[in-house]
């Protein structure tokens, strides 16, 4: 599974790499927002449905379906379960961080 499917990105954005660079600006900024409610208590639930779908419409597809994969365990607050959706932030931010330097 690819971290960033950049034809599906290229898709959803028609291929306009200024609106490419922006999307992934608007999607950076909401990490600090999601990673913040990861840690608090009913937040974290709309933190992870949130960005499994705005994931999913740039193409970070390890990262949606960590999220998912979150939302589906059955004690989704625990350390475990957390970590594996921060790795994949984590993961699809370098990516991103890749994408906008080749598209520079």
């Amino acid at each position: 599974m690819l971290v960033l499917d950049r034809a599906h990105f290229d898709h959803m954005t028609g291929a306009d790499r200024a609106l490419q660079v922006e999307v992934l600006g608007l999607f950076r900024m909401q990490v600090e927002a999601w990673v913040a409610a990861l840690g608090q208590g009913a937040g974290w639930r709309d933190a992870v449905h949130t960005m499994k779908g705005s994931a999913r419409g740039i193409g970070l597809n390890r990262l949606a379906a960590a999220c998912e994969a979150a939302e589906a365990a059955p004690d989704a607050q625990s350390a475990e379960v957390l970590a594996r959706v921060r790795a994949a932030l984590d993961e699809a931010l370098a990516a991103l961080e890749q994408f906008a330097a080749e598209a520079a």
